[in-house]
C-alpha cells in the first residue's frame, strides 16, 4: 500500500471521527436543554422586551416581509451599486427634516438617519428631559458610547422611556401593524407618531433635530409626548 492510499485512508477515518465527535456531543446538548427547567426572565427583562417588541417589531417580521410600499418620505438606491443622493420628500415637509429617510415595509417602518457631524468625540451624554408630568423621576439609565437610554417612573409604575443616539448611519425600526402613524412638524422638527392599538404597548414619538436620533415611549397622549419632547435639554 503505497504513501497516497494510506493518507487518503487516514483522511477518511479522521473525517469520521470528527463528525461522530460532534454528533455526540450535539445530542449530549440537546439532552441537557430538554432536562433543563424552563428559564424564568427578571421583571426588566420582561420590561425591556416588551419595549423591544413595540418599538422594532418581530425579527421573524423583518426576514419574512421583504416587499417595500414606498409612503411619505422615501429612498431610492439605483441599483448596481451607485449610491443614492435623492431624496425625496412630500411638498409640506420642510428642507429641514431632510434627513431623516423613513421606508414604509408590510409590517415595520425603518428609519435612516444621515448628514451631521456627530462623533463620538462630541456625542452629549448628559440630555435629559426637562418636562416630564407630575410624579415621574428619572429611575435608571444604560449609557454608551453612541447611545443613552433613561427610564422616568412614578408611583404607579408608569414609565417614559427617552432613547437618544448618535443618527448619521443609524436605523432603527417601528411596528407598525398595531399603531396608528402620522407626522407632523412642529417649530421646524418633524415629529413621527405611533398610537397604539393595544393598551399592553406604549405610544412612540420619534424624530431628529441636531445629529441626533431621538424616541420616547409611554402611554401619553401625542400632546403630552411632544411637549416633552420640546424641553429636553
Amino acid at each position: 500500500m503505497n504513501n497516497e492510499l494510506k493518507e487518503k485512508i487516514f483522511d477518511l477515518v479522521l473525517k469520521e471521527a470528527l463528525q461522530e465527535s460532534l454528533d455526540r456531543e450535539l445530542r449530549e446538548i440537546d439532552e441537557m436543554v430538554a432536562n433543563s427547567p424552563p428559564h424564568e426572565f427578571s421583571p426588566q427583562f420582561e420590561k425591556r422586551m416588551k419595549k423591544l417588541i413595540n418599538s422594532i417589531g418581530r425579527k421573524d417580521r423583518i426576514k419574512k416581509y421583504k416587499r417595500i410600499a414606498v409612503r411619505t418620505v422615501v429612498s431610492i438606491a439605483a441599483a448596481f451599486g451607485l449610491i443614492f443622493g435623492v431624496l425625496l420628500t412630500q411638498p409640506e415637509v420642510s428642507a429641514a427634516v431632510q434627513n431623516v429617510i423613513r421606508t414604509v415595509f408590510d409590517r415595520y417602518d425603518k428609519y435612516d438617519y444621515i448628514g451631521e457631524e456627530l462623533t463620538v468625540d462630541n456625542f452629549n451624554n448628559n440630555i435629559r428631559l426637562g418636562y416630564v408630568p407630575d410624579g415621574y423621576y428619572l429611575s435608571s439609565g444604560d449609557y454608551s458610547h453612541i447611545s443613552v437610554s433613561l427610564t422616568y417612573v412614578n408611583k404607579d409604575k408608569n414609565e417614559i422611556m427617552f432613547d437618544y443616539g448618535i443618527a448619521d448611519g443609524a436605523s432603527s425600526f417601528y411596528d407598525n401593524e398595531h399603531n396608528s402613524y402620522c407626522n407632523f412638524t412642529v417649530k421646524g422638527i418633524e415629529y413621527f407618531y405611533y398610537e397604539s392599538n393595544d393598551n399592553d404597548f406604549y405610544n412612540t414619538l420619534v424624530w431628529y433635530e441636531d445629529g441626533y436620533a431621538f424616541s420616547i415611549f409611554a402611554h401619553l397622549s401625542k400632546e403630552e409626548l411632544v411637549k416633552i419632547a420640546e424641553n429636553i435639554k
